[in-house]
């Protein structure tokens, strides 16, 4: 990045000097321009120059409407135009300026199947009416305006100007009726000024919208929380009202209990709930147990020896 900045700057400053460049081709700011780096664009600006095209950035000088699409360009869209000399008209040049339109359609409606109208735009100067003249691909939006609509002092016509200078008196009345209409829309004018100022109390207005927001706000809460205490519906259905038929029906089902399957689900489960293995007692535990048993009998024993010897003979 850091190099790429040094090398535009070094060619801003003119102390970078291309490869391709000689002292037999100029000097160095021609080379540069004809290579087209005094552009946004670049080289693109300048590719179909040795057919006499420019890119250029063109800007619609009037309101348009696309023949394919038939979408409206407003005035001052811009395009990335080809700039062409066609002619000349008197010592003036005609241009010729090529766009494609780029409104997003569908592809049965665009020019080439993309998603873009890319209808082909060519528009020429016209110096002989101050003009420009529409060519291929667009036409102009005819748009009408009447000075009756903006409220203001009509302009007299040619025929009132000629009766204001034959006939003074025409022309006074003329004038007062003009005056007038002056004055009432002045007058008129104060009032409406007044009223907004009356009405342009910003912090009234603000209290009042806040109020409402939170009159809103609570509302809102509010439902949100019975909402959520709403019990669920039952499986998502809402439960009909309760008729007596319905009673009626439900109170002559009789239901009958198998109590042999009964009895052979519980002793499944009792079954099931036992463990695997029983539990066996300690090896260690069981081998004391067992010498204190065998010590038991050999004390027995040895005890009825004892006896017996002190047994007197007879």
């Amino acid at each position: 990045m850091t190099k790429d900045i040094s090398l535009k700057a070094a060619c801003a400053d003119s102390f970078y000097y291309p490869q391709e460049w000689a002292p037999s081709r100029g000097s160095l700011d021609q080379f540069q321009r004809r290579r087209g780096y005094e552009h946004h664009f670049g080289k693109q600006r300048t590719k179909n120059l040795n057919k006499g095209v420019l890119l250029i950035r063109f800007e619609m000088p009037f309101t348009v409407q696309c023949l394919r699409c038939e979408h409206y360009i407003g005035q001052g869209t811009r395009y990335n135009a080809d700039k062409k000399k066609v002619g000349m008209y008197f010592s003036t040049p005609l241009y010729e300026f090529a766009m494609h339109c780029g409104n997003i359609v569908s592809p049965e409606k665009s020019a080439d199947g993309s998603a873009h109208c890319n209808q082909r735009f060519v528009i020429r100067t016209d110096p002989k009416n101050d003009d420009y003249e529409l060519s291929e691909g667009l036409r102009r939006k005819m748009e009408s305006w009447d000075h009756k609509d903006s409220e203001t002092l009509e302009l007299p016509d040619p025929e009132t100007r000629r009766r204001m200078q034959n006939d003074p008196m025409f022309r006074v009345e003329k004038t007062q009726r003009d005056l007038q209409k002056e004055k009432d829309e002045k007058e008129r004018l104060a009032d409406l000024q007044d009223l907004q100022d009356d009405r342009e109390d910003a912090y009234a207005w603000n209290c009042v919208l806040r109020k409402a927001h939170r009159l809103h706000r609570k509302e809102e809460q509010r439902r949100e929380e019975e909402e959520r205490l709403r019990p669920k519906p039952n499986f998502a259905v809402p439960l009909a009202s309760p008729c007596e038929e319905d009673s009626a029906e439900a109170k002559a089902v009789a239901f009958r209990t198998d109590h042999d399957k009964i009895e052979v689900a519980v002793r499944r489960v009792a079954l099931r709930a036992q463990p695997v293995l029983r539990h066996r007692p300690d090896s260690k535990a069981v081998l004391v147990a067992e010498l204190v048993a065998k010590r038991k009998r050999l004390l027995q024993h040895s005890m009825v020896e004892l006896a017996m010897r002190k047994r007197p003979r007879g």
